[in-house]
């Protein structure tokens, strides 16, 4: 790792564009598996389909994370480390549909390691205990909806945590980042038994220490995703399409420009309106007409975002 403010700045420099790649890559995964995955379902190989689109959240929350890194532990992976944990979570992805999720296992032990550097020390780092807890259950996991409440889930928990809280003029504490990862971590083996009402705990939890205001369309979005997961006790759409709500009203706003490194567009309700249209028409069974909708979304936020304008990556000597 490459410490933030005490390391050579043409190191870090290109040690995070590194990160920006690598997180790029993902993206692309991700909306590749995403669209499969959609179509997958409309011609009704269900379990390809969960496969696809487990696999297109954790590509998405790994680049939505991972370009985060440097800023959630103030220092930046050496490139080797990228390059790493880009290949490790590909070969996790080859591998999990023939041995299971354990092949994940390379790809979490490798992206703890990097986390490690900043867990306790400062209050900006105790969030980063909740990702750590899911990247660290990932490989237990024994069903895509498993692995789906794993990672994806905890870098969530951890990105409602950090933001609302900060809205609320909340300073991070130890033991509220400590109560939400252990609510999580509880909720997440006694879904194991299939009892996924359990999430309702670390949604109320999450809500004790970092509670959303509901004035625009990230608060709502906020509001409404720790309640849709305990909902997959009745449909694992609830959470599959859950995370289309709260990717809808956060990260595609908030940080696909980070990822893409271009001007943020302006969004208006659309894109949380197609995603709980989606969400709707799946649940009442029409299929295709949820799979235009997630279609439309996937390529609308993709199309908006790529039409801005790039920001120049300029090394601090200029060369």
């Amino acid at each position: 790792m490459l410490p933030l403010g005490r390391s050579d700045p043409l190191r870090f420099f290109y040690a995070v564009v590194y990160v920006i790649r690598a997180s790029q890559a993902a993206l692309v995964l991700s909306a590749a598996f995403f669209l499969l995955g959609v179509w997958l379902a409309v011609a009704g190989d269900v379990a390809l389909h969960m496969y696809f689109m487990t696999w297109g959240l954790l590509a998405f929350y790994l680049a939505v994370m991972y370009v985060q890194l440097p800023g959630f532990v103030n220092a930046a992976p050496v490139p080797a480390a990228t390059v790493y944990i880009l290949a490790s979570y590909v070969a996790g992805t080859l591998g999990s549909w023939h041995i299971g999720f354990a092949a994940y296992l390379p790809f979490s032990l490798g992206y703890v390691a990097l986390y490690a550097w900043g867990l306790w020390d400062k209050p900006t780092y105790y969030p980063n205990v909740i990702t750590v807890l899911g990247l660290a259950l990932l490989p237990t996991a024994a069903t895509p909806l498993e692995a789906l409440l794993s990672f994806p889930l905890a870098s969530v928990y951890t990105l409602l945590y950090r933001i609302d809280a900060s809205r609320a003029r909340r300073r991070f504490s130890r033991a509220a980042a400590l109560a939400v990862a252990g609510s999580y971590a509880a909720a997440f083996l006694l879904a194991k038994a299939g009892l996924y009402w359990a999430f309702l705990l670390p949604a109320a939890v999450l809500t004790a220490a970092a509670r959303p205001r509901l004035g625009d369309a990230y608060g709502a979005a906020s509001f409404a995703f720790r309640w849709l997961v305990p909902l997959s006790i009745l449909h694992h759409h609830f959470a599959y399409l859950g995370f289309a709500v709260i990717m809808s009203g956060l990260c595609v706003p908030y940080f696909l420009p980070s990822i893409l490194y271009r001007e943020a567009p302006r969004y208006g309700p659309e894109l949380l309106a197609i995603a709980a249209a989606a969400l709707v028409t799946r649940l009442a069974g029409q299929t295709a007409l949820a799979g235009v909708l997630a279609t439309a979304l996937v390529l609308y936020a993709a199309a908006k975002s790529l039409k801005m304008k790039k920001i120049p990556l300029i090394p601090p000597s200029g060369r």
